[in-house]
């Protein structure tokens, strides 16, 4: 499966050097709904343990619970859409791939050649679903006593709590990786082309010079038959274009 990771010019030429993307705090990311998770105490989590807790234990519990969501972090990707290839979109384009008044770069990806950055690390990955109606988590049949009860909240709720949206991000067709153990994920095997906006000539000029391969590089330009469509080519055939024509 092909991946897409859309940044600006600046984090490219570190992600390029270091063949590294690295993980950010989801607490920093865009989607208010997910910088507001809901948690919900159900008194039945007592009684299905049979064993009773106070309200002071049960929120104490939920604010482990945070602290632990604290400690996960995420990268965020693009896939292919049923109608075009993920590095097409001129929305994430807009979003996600400018730098000040410069385009950015989107990265394409062979997912089956990233590797974490380390061997043990414990991680998530899946495509994001998206539902109208989130779901609140609710707190349902766990043992307060057990010590890292919180921790195996977390894990036993993962989807609801990392890999669902509401269904206006939809238009992102976003994959995920899930960590709270990685720090970067290796991608020295796993690049497979660069997309540059072809009427940034500045933005194509730095990635040529950086990736020294123009066979790897494309040049988006609008084009197709209604003139609102983002078509590819790759540097090296434009280069021999040029060149025949003089």
């Amino acid at each position: 499966m092909k991946l897409y990771h859309y940044t600006t010019f600046t984090n490219f030429c570190s992600i390029w050097i270091q063949k590294k993307i690295m993980f950010s705090e989801w607490m920093k990311c865009n989607d208010v709904y997910e910088r507001e998770k809901t948690l919900r105490i159900s008194r039945l989590s007592a009684e299905y343990e049979e064993k009773k807790f106070s309200a002071e234990v049960l929120n104490d519990f939920i604010k482990k619970v945070f602290k632990e969501l604290e400690a996960y972090k995420q990268v965020s990707f693009c896939t292919d859409y049923d109608d075009m290839k993920g590095c097409l979109s001129p929305m994430m384009w807009g979003h996600y791939a400018r730098d000040y008044k410069r385009s950015g770069v989107c990265i394409e990806l062979d997912s089956h050649k990233i590797r974490p950055d380390k061997k043990e690390a414990m991680f998530y990955q899946d495509n994001v679903k998206y539902e109208s109606k989130l779901p609140e988590t609710v707190v349902f049949g766990v043992d307060l006593d057990k010590e890292g009860a919180e921790q195996d909240f977390v894990v036993n709720n993962i989807d609801k709590l990392f890999f669902l949206k509401h269904p206006h991000w939809m238009a992102e067709n976003e994959y995920r990786y899930i960590s709270k153990d990685c720090e970067s994920l290796d991608i020295s095997d796993a690049i497979t082309s660069v997309y540059v906006l072809g009427d940034d000539n500045i933005t194509l000029e730095s990635v040529s010079s950086i990736v020294k391969n123009p066979k790897m590089i494309s040049l988006l330009c609008v084009g197709g038959l209604d003139g609102k469509k983002l078509s590819p080519i790759k540097l090296y055939e434009m280069n021999e274009i040029k060149n025949n024509s003089k």
